[in-house]
C-alpha cells in the first residue's frame, strides 16, 4: 500500500530525516513511534506531500501497480486514496460536528464517482466513530478527545485506503483509549492500511502488526511489538541509556 524509500529532509542545518525507509502492507495496521522530536510528524507530511523531501521517494500502491507520488501535490494523493489527521486539531471550529464530516464527503463528491449522498456518508462515519449522538454539537463545545474522534471520521469521510492518524489517542481517557483501538482493528478487517503514530505506547503494542522506531531522524528498530519491545535500542531512545 505504501513504500517510503530512503526519505531525507533537512531543515537548514539540521537534518530531521535520515534515509528513511519503510512500507505499509495491504490491509495492515503500522506503528510509527518514538520519542518527541524524532521526525514522526515530518514524516507524515512526505507522505502526504506537505513537505518535499531533499532525497527519496514516496510510491502508493494499488494490487501489483506501484505509482511514485514524490512530486504529486497532497490533492492528488488524497484522490489516489490516501488520507490522514494531525498532530494540531484541525476542525472548523464554527461548524457541528457534522457539518465538519460532510465537508470531506461534499469534497469527494466533487472528483469521485461515488453517487451516494455526503449526507449519509457523514452519518455513517460518525456512527462508525461512535459520535452519532454529538453531530448536532458545534466542535468548539467540545473536548480535546472527541475532536481527535471528529478528525477520524472527517478522514474516513473521504474513503481513504491508507490512513495515516497522527496522534488520534491524545486525550483520550483509557476507556475511550481502548474503543479506539478496536475501531482502528475493525477498519483494517474492513480491508483499509493505517500508520499509526501514537504516544500512547499501550495502545500500539495492542493494536499494531508491526512497528517502526524513529529517534533523531533514524528509523533505529523495526518488527513486531514484541521485537520492538525487546529490542536495546528503543529502550535507550525511551529510558536513556544507563537507564536501559
Amino acid at each position: 500500500m505504501l513504500r517510503v524509500e530512503d526519505v531525507e529532509v533537512r531543515f537548514g542545518g539540521v537534518q530531521a530525516l535520515k534515509g528513511v525507509s519503510l512500507e505499509v502492507p495491504d490491509a495492515a495496521l503500522v506503528g510509527l513511534i518514538g520519542p518527541n522530536g524524532a521526525g514522526k510528524t515530518t514524516l507524515f507530511n512526505v507522505i502526504t506531500g506537505l513537505e518535499k523531501p531533499n532525497r527519496g521517494s514516496v510510491r502508493l500502491g494499488a494490487g501489483d501497480t506501484w505509482v511514485d507520488v514524490t512530486s504529486l501535490p497532497p490533492h492528488q494523493r488524497a484522490r489516489r486514496g490516501l488520507g490522514r489527521t494531525f498532530q494540531r486539531i484541525e476542525v472548523f471550529s464554527s461548524l457541528t460536528v457534522h457539518e465538519n464530516v460532510l465537508a470531506a464527503a461534499e469534497a469527494r463528491r466533487s472528483w469521485s464517482r461515488d453517487d451516494a449522498s455526503p449526507a449519509q456518508t457523514a452519518s455513517e462515519m460518525l456512527e462508525r466513530v461512535g459520535l452519532r449522538h454529538l453531530e448536532h454539537e458545534r466542535v468548539d463545545m467540545l473536548s480535546t478527545g472527541l475532536l481527535r474522534l471528529v478528525e477520524v471520521a472527517r478522514a474516513l469521510a473521504s474513503r481513504p485506503r491508507l490512513l495515516l492518524l497522527d496522534e488520534p489517542g491524545s486525550g483520550l481517557d483509557s476507556t475511550e483509549s481502548e474503543a479506539l483501538g478496536d475501531l482502528l482493528v475493525e477498519l483494517v478487517q474492513d480491508g483499509r492500511s493505517i500508520l499509526l503514530v501514537e504516544h500512547d505506547v499501550e495502545l500500539v503494542m495492542r493494536v499494531c502488526h508491526e512497528i517502526h522506531v524513529l529517534d533523531f531522524g533514524q528509523v533505529i528498530a523495526h518488527g513486531t511489538p514484541d521485537e520492538v519491545q525487546r529490542d536495546p535500542a528503543v529502550q535507550a531512545a525511551y529510558l536513556g541509556t544507563s537507564a536501559a
